[in-house]
Parts: structure tokens; sequence; C-alpha cells
């Protein structure tokens, strides 16, 4: 059999990013990590395999903290000073142990499945009220009139944040993550926020995460100012926006795949079904953050040279025919769903997991029940099966 080839960009080709599975396809076939360079002329490893993925993402010598790791010249420079710099280098997506460890230790017990279980009448009631605006409006947006309120009034509601302040909330994250000249204000700007609000719940505390985390600042595992903006944002944008993402392509899909949309409609108990179907068809991250060879790494029958970046692609894994049957197809029915990664794995599995899934069954539940007429207001044809529909979708009731 020829070898794969593969352009040095090719990553980023307006034809890969079309449909970059045909690319990851490839990788797969071609047994190792392959070399891709972008235009600042970073160097990316990407792995593609749900087997090698899997092992890349609990490999002890790939990781974030590459200062620790590589020669004197990089170990030498000095912490960022800027804020927004200061702010991204505290991200808990960012780190290994043990900063790592010790921060999402101070969270996770909100975000446990027991603990995310107690939010399902509050948000139910939310969605409830969607559904029924939907209903009398006729024609609506999928992204600004379903899936955006849920997420940010839920993350909003668990940090502590007023519900007068939430437009700014979702407005901040929208910026954040948009890589926009606008992202650097938005995050000066939500750490003038929590600043305040840190300040309101020292005072006076309330039962919500703010309040948590200021009542430990002297204790041992308290956090520094950047850490706790860092992580509230973090939880905002993380919260927020791939559920959004969640919530939306679940439509799209369902919506261009009459007989999944048929089957859910006369069963709403299959909502769980179609999220994790959707999580793995066409999940919320293609790519998980850059990290970096720490040493010479051995993985996916080649290797990748240390202090190089390493691109463990979800989207590649949960194609992957090695494991799930029928990969390209999007089935709500398939019997192997549980065997994606789209949330990740090891000590980086996504901490809103439980929430995610949560407010999406519900959303899917709701839509089923009470928006059984609910279809595309556009041709299936204008549709990019691939962007982040984080903009629009229109649909009619």
């Amino acid at each position: 059999m020829a070898a794969t080839t593969f352009d040095v960009s090719e990553l980023w080709t307006p034809a890969v990013r079309r449909d970059p599975h045909d690319f990851y396809d490839r990788v797969r076939r071609a047994g190792r990590p392959v070399l891709q360079v972008d235009a600042a002329g970073n160097r990316l490893w990407v792995v593609a395999g749900h087997a090698d993925v899997v092992a890349g993402l609990r490999h002890p010598g790939i990781g974030h903290a590459i200062h620790r790791h590589c020669p004197v010249p990089r170990q030498s420079r000095p912490p960022p000073t800027d804020e927004v710099a200061r702010i991204e280098a505290r991200q808990l997506i960012n780190l290994d142990p043990p900063d790592h460890t010790r921060l999402r230790g101070l969270v996770s017990g909100g975000f446990t499945a027991r603990a995310v279980a107690r939010l399902e009448p509050w948000i139910g009631a939310l969605a409830d009220r969607l559904v029924a605006q939907a209903r009398r409006r006729g024609r609506i947006d999928a992204v600004a009139d379903l899936a955006d309120p849920v997420p940010v009034n839920v993350i909003a509601e668990l940090v502590g944040v007023p519900e007068a302040d939430r437009p700014r909330f979702r407005a901040w994250s929208a910026a954040i993550v948009s890589a926009s000249p606008h992202g650097p204000t938005a995050t000066r700007e939500f750490a003038a926020y929590l600043d305040e609000l840190a300040a309101r719940r020292r005072a006076d505390p309330r039962d919500d995460l703010v309040s948590e985390l200021t009542a430990q600042e002297d204790s041992e595992q308290r956090l520094d100012r950047d850490e706790l903006v860092a992580l509230v944002q973090l939880l905002l944008i993380a919260g927020q926006e791939t559920t959004v993402d969640l919530i939306v392509n679940g439509i799209r899909l369902l919506l261009t795949h009459p007989s999944q949309w048929q089957a859910l409609r006369e069963r709403p108990a299959l909502a769980a079904a179609v999220v994790e179907e959707t999580l793995r068809f066409r999940g919320p991250v293609e790519i998980v953050p850059p990290r970096f060879a720490f040493e010479d790494v051995v993985i996916g029958g080649g290797w990748i040279p240390a202090f190089d970046r390493v691109g463990l692609s979800l989207w590649g894994a949960n194609r992957d025919p090695a494991v799930f049957d029928r990969p390209h197809e999007f089935d709500i029915h398939r019997a192997d769903l549980r065997r994606h990664i789209a949330f990740g794995h090891g000590i980086h599995f996504c901490l809103g997991a439980h929430l995610a899934r949560l407010e999406s069954r519900i959303m899917f539940e709701r839509i089923a029940r009470h928006l059984p007429d609910l279809r595309l207001a556009v041709d299936a044809g204008d549709l990019d099966a691939f962007r982040l529909h984080r903009d629009h979708l229109p649909l009619r009731v």
C-alpha cells in the first residue's frame, strides 16, 4: 500500500476546514503522528486514533507546563506581567499537577453527578419557558431562543452572578472566545467585575461558588486573585460556549437526519442518546488545547520530538472505525455511544461534563415533546456542517 502523504499546512486549508474528517481518516491510516505547521511557523504533531489520543491524554511526558522542562533559555523567561497573559497562564486547562490538582479540587465538588442532578427542576423550568416562547413566535433562532439562555443562566446561577448582570456575562464570554481584538478588553472588564463581586461576597456570603472560593482565602488551598479570575472565566466559557455548540449542533443533526428526529419525537427518552451521539459525531472540541512533549515521546506508531506541540484530535478519535461501527453515520441508536471521548480523558476530563449532559438532555426532551413540527428555515445544503454554530440557525416551529 502506498505511503500516506500530507501537505505541511494541510490542516488549515479551506478544503480541510470544510470537512476535517477525511484528513483525520488519513492520519489514522498513516499509523503515526503527522506534522503540520501553521501560518506562524508553529509545529503541531496531529494524533487521530482513539487509542493513541487516549494514550496521549494520559502520557506523563505530554502536558502544558513546557517552561518546567525546556532548556534554560525558555526557563529564564520572566513570568507574564500583562493582566490578560497572567490570567491565561492560570487557566485550569493550561496547567499540570500539582497546580491543576489543587485548583480543580477547589471546585470539583460542585460539578459531581449528584450535585448537578439537584439543578434538574430549575433547568427544566427554564427550558419549559423557552419552548413555550418559541411555540408562540413560530419562527425562531436555535442559538438565541433555545441554546444560549440555558447554559449562561445556569453557570451564572452557580457562580453567583445576579440576574441583572447576566447579559454582560454572556457578552464577555462571546468576545473572549472570538479571538477578536475585543477579547483582551473583555477579559479585563470581566476581571474587574469579578473583583467587585468577590468583594461583595466576602462581606455578604451567599450559596454560590464565588462565596465558597473567597471563604477559603485563609486556608492553605486558597486561590490568588489571578487564579480566581481564571477559574471563573473558564467555567463561564467552557460552561457556556461548548454547551451552546452541543445543543445547536444536536438540533441541526436531528433536523438533517429525519429518521433520527422522528425516533426522538416518538421516544423523547432517547434525548440522552442524542446528547452522546452529538458529542461523538460533532463534539464542541476538535483538538484539545495544545500540549507539549516534555521529552521525545513514542506514540501512535511514531514519535514526537521533545518540546514540539502535540495535537490530540477528539474529532479524529471519535470517528475511529476500530472503535465505532459506521463512524461517519449519525445514529442515536448505536451500541457504542459511550465510548466517545468528546469530554477528554484523564485528569483533564471536562469538569462540567455532567452539567452539559443534563442541560442538553433536558433541552432535547422539551423540544421533542413540545416542538414536534420543528424544521429548518434554511436549505440544509446551505449549512456548513463543521462551522461552530455560535451565531444563528433559523428554525420554523
